[in-house]
């Protein structure tokens, strides 16, 4: 195997241990409550919404910094700082600790993903571009199909604290190896990030997240959920007045003239609280209502994981032939069917055969079509030097939606089996609204 392939093995498989980090909290969610007992739930889930928040907010301008100082440097410190981060994730006393812990990690978790992507574009050259993604692609599938059974293997014969150190062999193996990763091109001409506007960025959702997350324990007219939602909105139309008026703003507010990324855009914030909200949905409705044990929820959940990692090259192909919006609007509505499926027909009892692979599989085709489709068709939605950016800006929408849903599903969730059906519902809604919105995903001449 020549250096070029050896390379792009490496940093495929380091830019996944990211994915298997992100499935293994859900998995571990209820465990780490029970852990933290003398901690409120509400407060807990800032493990997964900090971490999401921090990534959407640092994505686009970790890439830039890449750009300028080098992505393989930026690389090489991001799986340093990520397998550390996890590590104290594992070691963590207490919820606060845990919380920091997992902030610290999104630095090099944003990294990972733009450096990394970087890389594998880069490392077999511009012909060979198309067959290095997929080799990235296929490897966080297989990674992604494998994370919920790993990181329940761990939990069950361990702790979820032993899970967060599944990603050091990974790490240690890429430092070692890392005269194999050579350096791209870097611009040092780039400009910085706004780190202003990253700061109103991460304020402005971490504000709305609080509100959501406290709503039913606080109380609407409560001058704290009052007060969290208005720094929300002050927040984030001070982010979007700085990135209308900063020459290189988090976000190109220009992008959203294009008609294929504005849909794209409002297609991946949906998708995004549809995907994390489904995801701590059901570990929670397998452990809590089902009653299974962690290592057969991690089981139960690989169909799901599974169906997602094997669609993306077949339904890639009819959308490059057909276009986005034949695929993205039946695929839409495959994750609503799914949700509407656990509403009407899970109950009580355990019903793995009939209603758990259906909608687990019909979840599965959905995230594992929508989440390639989407970022893919920014590809003709912006001009072509504006593909970066906008595939950055799409990754951290992606990231804001998944920190909202996380907050819905806390403060909807409790123990009873209705709170479920209707945190679903809501979920089946969301994933309606997406597919309409991916009609505006014309990216085929036929489709005009």
């Amino acid at each position: 195997m020549s250096r070029e392939w050896k390379a792009l093995w490496l940093v495929s498989l380091a830019s996944a241990a990211s994915s298997l980090d992100v499935t293994l909290m859900f998995v571990a969610y209820p465990e780490i409550i029970d852990t933290f007992s003398d901690t409120p739930a509400t407060q807990v889930s800032w493990v997964i919404s900090g971490y999401n928040i921090m990534v959407a907010a640092l994505l686009i301008p970790a890439g830039r910094l890449a750009d300028r100082i080098g992505h393989r440097r930026v690389f090489l410190w991001a799986i340093a700082i990520f397998v550390t981060g996890s590590a104290a994730v594992g070691l963590a006393p207490n919820a606060p600790a845990m919380i920091a812990a997992r902030c610290y990690q999104a630095f090099g978790g944003s990294s990972l993903i733009t450096s990394g992507l970087a890389l594998v574009m880069s490392t077999l050259g511009p012909q060979r571009r198309a067959i290095a993604v997929g080799v990235w692609s296929t490897v966080a599938g297989v990674v992604a199909s494998l994370a919920p059974t790993l990181g329940a293997l761990a939990i069950e014969f361990a702790s979820w604290r032993a899970g967060f150190f599944l990603v050091a062999p990974v790490g240690v193996a890429v430092l070692a190896r890392r005269s194999l990763i050579s350096e791209s091109t870097a611009d040092e001409d780039a400009e910085l990030p706004d780190m202003v506007g990253v700061v109103l960025a991460g304020l402005g959702t971490a504000a709305l997240v609080l509100g959501i997350v406290q709503f039913n324990e606080w109380g609407s007219d409560d001058p704290r959920v009052i007060g969290a939602f208005a720094a929300a909105v002050v927040g984030m139309a001070a982010f979007l007045v700085r990135c209308g008026r900063h020459s290189s703003p988090v976000i190109d507010l220009a992008l959203f003239r294009h008609r294929v990324f504005a849909s794209t855009a409002v297609v991946a914030l949906l998708v995004g609280v549809a995907f994390f909200g489904v995801f701590l949905a059901l570990v929670q409705f397998l452990r809590g209502p089902w009653g299974y044990s962690t290592l057969a929820a991690g089981l139960l959940l690989t169909p799901l994981t599974a169906a997602s990692s094997t669609v993306g090259y077949a339904t890639g192909r009819i959308m490059e032939r057909f276009g986005h919006r034949v695929v993205m609007v039946p695929a839409a509505s495959c994750i609503a069917l799914g949700c509407v499926w656990v509403v009407a027909f899970a109950g009580p009892e355990r019903e793995w055969a009939a209603v758990w692979f259906p909608a687990a599989l019909l979840m599965g085709f959905g995230v594992g079509t929508t989440f390639p489709g989407v970022n893919s068709a920014i590809a003709f939605g912006v001009p072509p030097g504006q593909l970066g950016l906008a595939a950055g800006t799409v990754q951290t929408v992606i990231r804001i939606g998944g920190a909202i849903g996380v907050a819905v599903g806390v403060a909807m969730l409790g123990g009873d089996l209705d709170d479920y059906d209707l945190f679903f519902t809501v979920l089946a809604i969301v994933c309606g609204v997406a597919g309409l919105v991916a009609l505006g995903m014309v990216t085929h001449k036929k489709e005009n």
